[in-house]
């Protein structure tokens, strides 16, 4: 069975729609086996986006994650597991950029461009592969915190 990570970024909890995303990620049948409330510090947010560390927008991924744009620095954390999960919530939840996405996916409904910044609040990250989901999983859950 594969394993994906998802996190509720600050703009999705500052806007209040953690619930209606978690309802919408219910539809992709996948099983919920790991969930926690993260207060994102800068090194696990540069840890997690490490790929992306010498890219111009690397310092407003991190901006975003720790919430120092919404004064909200609280992510839910959530690991599914199920057959084809990378695949299931990544096409749940919609192209990066909330403007290209489909009205009918998570970032389509919820996300949109921060007026200041112009960065994508694109109110969910999903796994880009299950290589990526098994490093994520790691720096966001000690086994223990995983129900199998």
């Amino acid at each position: 069975m594969e394993k994906t990570l998802v996190l509720i970024k600050p703009d999705a909890m500052v806007k209040e729609l953690a619930g209606h995303i978690i309802t919408d990620l219910y539809k992709t049948g996948l099983r919920m086996i790991g969930l926690k409330l993260v207060n994102i510090q800068r090194e696990l947010a540069e840890q997690h986006y490490s790929e992306h560390r010498e890219k111009p927008f690397f310092e407003e991924l991190i901006k975003h994650i720790t919430g120092e744009l919404h004064n909200q620095e609280n992510v839910i954390a959530i690991v599914y597991e199920g057959e084809d999960a990378v695949k299931k919530v990544r096409e749940l939840a919609g192209k990066t950029h909330p403007e290209e996405a489909s009205t009918k996916t998570i970032r389509g409904k919820y996300g949109r461009m921060h007026s200041k910044t112009n960065c994508f609040e694109n109110v969910i990250h999903a796994s880009d592969s299950p290589e990526s989901a098994e490093r994520e999983i790691k720096l966001w859950f000690e086994d223990k915190e995983i129900i199998d």
